[in-house]
């Protein structure tokens, strides 16, 4: 297994609101959006992998896939509490996206908007289902697969680390097989670029995950730039 991160700022944002936090040595993956729309966002992600990091930093990987609920939890706790004590901070929050690969299986934690892929035989999927008043709507049948692409709707997010005192945690687990390319983003990724976009620049670079990521943000940046962007590509 090999793996790469990368994350800019774009061309619009005055900072970047986006982390991300590879320990290949536990095959931990986590990506965070923090929320643009609120103040301290970046203080949001950057609290959130910070947390992360040292609270899985002597586990193992079955500890870590016991326990990593907790410590989520613990970083929405400790997000929401510096929002309510400090004005500056009020109304914080992030997303998160996690992975951890364990043999032939993953389990992936995610609350918001930043995604999941695995790309497999040249195909793309989207694991992770995203928490946007856009997806309630089109579950509702407010709005049809169609209207979903283009509605501001998607921009505004039901679930977020950090906004309320408990938070409700998303739980996947996935086989893989050899050769699977796993992507998690921030939705600066997939703002600009179709899922079948991404598949290509993926698809194209094989192996080479430093070429894909460059690729992926470049062809981003290309197309407005208006978001952070940030992403994880592993290889199994």
């Amino acid at each position: 297994m090999k793996s790469i991160g990368i994350s800019d700022q774009g061309l619009i944002r005055h900072r970047n609101e986006d982390s991300f936090f590879i320990r290949e040595s536990q095959s931990l993956f986590v990506v965070c959006d923090g929320m643009g729309g609120h103040k301290a966002g970046h203080i949001a992600s950057n609290l959130a992998i910070e947390i992360i990091a040292r609270e899985t930093e002597n586990l193992d990987r079955h500890e870590l896939i016991k326990f990593i609920d907790e410590i989520i939890k613990k970083a929405n706790r400790q997000i929401w509490e510096a929002g309510q004590n400090d004005p500056s901070c009020y109304e914080m929050g992030t997303t998160i996206t996690a992975a951890i690969i364990n043999e032939n299986e993953m389990h992936i934690r995610h609350i918001g908007d930043s995604r999941l892929y695995i790309v497999r035989e040249n195909r793309i999927r989207q694991v992770t289902r995203d928490h946007t008043l856009a997806e309630q709507m089109l579950e509702d049948g407010l709005l049809n697969a169609e209207e979903l692409a283009h509605t501001s709707y998607n921009h505004i997010l039901t679930r977020a680390l950090g906004i309320e005192e408990e938070v409700q945690i998303d739980h996947y687990i996935e086989s893989l097989l050899v050769g699977d390319i796993i992507l998690l983003c921030t939705d600066g990724l997939t703002d600009m670029l179709a899922d079948d976009e991404i598949l290509e620049i993926v698809t194209e670079a094989g192996e080479n995950l430093e070429q894909a990521a460059e690729k992926l943000v470049a062809e981003a940046i290309a197309r407005g730039g208006y978001d952070n962007i940030t992403l994880i590509l592993i290889c199994i």
